[in-house]
């Protein structure tokens, strides 16, 4: 298991979140949505707090452009 996601991966799993929503939300809408595991683990890394954008979530979270798809 990595501790990162992609962006595209990230968008999928979160795309139709309703903000602001709390981490525990993100996760929880991320595993509803099947994201990878990588993708669920690296939302659930994201720090405590409230989410007001996919911008937000994105800013926070481990993100590596690089890793295999």
């Amino acid at each position: 298991m990595h501790d990162t996601t992609t962006t595209d991966r990230l968008r999928t799993a979160l795309g139709d979140v309703e903000y602001p929503a709390t981490k525990e939300q993100l996760a929880d809408h991320a595993s509803r949505n099947n994201a990878d595991e990588d993708t669920v683990h690296a939302v659930r890394s994201v720090p405590e707090g409230v989410y007001g954008s996919f911008e937000e979530v994105l800013r926070s979270a481990a993100v590596d452009e690089q890793r295999d798809a």
